[in-house]
């Protein structure tokens, strides 16, 4: 039996992705200099999603609080992972990322699932 290719399970979601998602920046701080007066600077990495909603079962008794947003950000062009520390802009407008949760059949990243708050 032939194993499946997640690779082409990734090109499949970098398509659909690009088709139906939007254009946002990935922010990336990091800190330098001394510890006790750090220098902080950013760098942004163009990356495209999509942004859903969640609905109020996946809210109900959760971590999940109303106004989050569920992301599937793509891989494509890509060069990081997305991490907690990050923010993600979308439309000019600035998310701190809660969650990030990589689908990764294969060990091949198709795409990540984050959960982000304004």
């Amino acid at each position: 039996m032939a194993a499946f290719d997640y690779a082409k399970t990734r090109t499949t979601a970098e398509r659909l992705i690009a088709k139906f998602g939007q254009q946002a920046l990935l922010r990336r701080i990091t800190n330098s200099g001394a510890d006790y007066d750090p220098f902080q600077t950013s760098q942004d990495f163009a990356c495209v999603l999509v942004d859903l909603d969640y609905t109020q079962a996946h809210i109900s008794n959760t971590l999940i609080q109303r106004g989050d947003r569920m992301i599937y950000l793509s891989t494509a062009g890509l060069s990081i992972a997305p991490m907690l520390e990050d923010r993600l802009l979308i439309a000019g407008v600035e998310h701190a990322i809660f969650d990030v949760l990589p689908l990764s059949p294969g060990g091949i990243t198709v795409l990540w699932q984050l959960q982000v708050r304004q």
